[in-house]
């Protein structure tokens, strides 16, 4: 024990000076993850605003930190942007899975709905990344193959509660296009449109019997 440690117990006493450093010890600890957390709260608004052109430098003028700190935290900005293309993913991934579960009365409306992004500005900044960054674009790619995975088994079991037994396009080619059009519309102002061409992949058919008349 130093002197500076046996003279803060003389002043405060062992049980108050040991819990102290603890706190102190404990504060420290956090600091990376709070600053982490509020590198990635100002990555999604910058990227949401300016698109994937948002700067390291905005980034952290945001966050309130220098670049040092954000260089702590991530090897570049493509690395931030792929904890946050990951946050969208799991968004995705639940709740496609909670269609697959219980399917809605207007899978379409859902499916729109979900492949529109928590949050779409931010969504259209991720697209514009995989078309800008290849490593990005490989990431996505990965996540991408889940995603449709997920919604496959969506639409598959909505088929299955509205007993559609011949649809024009098979499962897994109907989630593909649905994908491709939630990327291709960018004009929050298309979504009606969108509902309506999944509804068309979904559920188009030539053998369409409606529940309770099979």
């Amino acid at each position: 024990m130093n002197g500076a440690t046996r003279r803060l117990r003389a002043t405060f006493g062992p049980y108050t000076f040991e819990p102290l450093a603890e706190r102190l010890t404990g504060r420290s600890q956090r600091r990376p993850a709070e600053k982490r957390a509020r590198l990635l709260a100002a990555g999604r608004t910058a990227f949401s605003q300016t698109g994937y052109g948002a700067s390291v430098h905005e980034i952290c003028r945001a966050a309130g930190v220098g670049i040092g700190t954000f260089y702590q935290q991530f090897p570049d900005k493509s690395d931030l942007m792929r904890l946050l293309m990951d946050d969208e993913h799991q968004y995705r991934v639940s709740a496609f899975d909670a269609l697959a579960a219980k399917p809605p009365g207007d899978l379409a409306s859902e499916v729109s709905r979900v492949l529109a992004g928590s949050d779409p500005a931010l969504l259209r900044a991720m697209i514009e990344g995989c078309e800008t960054d290849g490593r990005l674009r490989d990431f996505g790619r990965d996540l991408r193959k889940e995603t449709h995975e997920r919604l496959v088994a969506a639409l598959a079991r909505a088929r299955e509660s509205r007993k559609i037994r011949r649809p024009a396009l098979d499962a897994k080619t109907a989630s593909w296009a649905m994908l491709l059009m939630g990327d291709a519309a960018k004009d929050p102002a298309q979504s009606d449109d969108v509902r309506k061409v999944i509804d068309i992949l979904a559920f188009a058919g030539d053998d369409t019997i409606e529940p309770g008349r099979a």
